[in-house]
């Protein structure tokens, strides 16, 4: 992938919650906790990777692409492009390969990485 495709990735921080009518507990994978007693948690922070050309379609992708999860937009943190990522040196090894990943693949929209969820204070 040149620096230039780079440029249609966008890295957006997000928390959401569930949709209406679902439980996030629910839409959430919980397996790697062994059974644990878990907290009920209502919400999650996530990074999400999404490929457009534009701000505005990226940001239509991600209530998309979150909606078809069961998932909404609760605040969105920051959106940034891929490409001022990189020229700055502000973006880990791992987020480059999963945004190469979904460049190479037919889908564009991607939650990186996992959830850090959150319960209620």
């Amino acid at each position: 992938m040149t620096k230039i495709e780079f440029k249609q990735i966008w890295v957006a921080s997000v928390d959401i919650e569930a949709d209406s009518g679902y439980d996030f507990m629910n839409l959430i994978d919980c397996s790697d906790f062994n059974n644990e007693a878990l907290p009920n948690y209502i919400g999650a922070w996530a990074n999400v990777i999404i490929q457009s050309a534009t701000i505005n379609e990226a940001l239509s992708l991600l209530e998309i692409g979150l909606k078809e999860k069961n998932l909404k937009i609760k605040f969105i943190d920051k959106i940034e492009n891929m490409y001022s990522l990189i020229e700055d040196n502000d973006v880990n090894v791992d987020i480059i390969k999963e945004a190469e990943w979904l460049y190479s693949s037919q889908y564009r929209f991607m939650i990186s990485d996992k959830l850090w969820p959150y319960v209620n204070d």
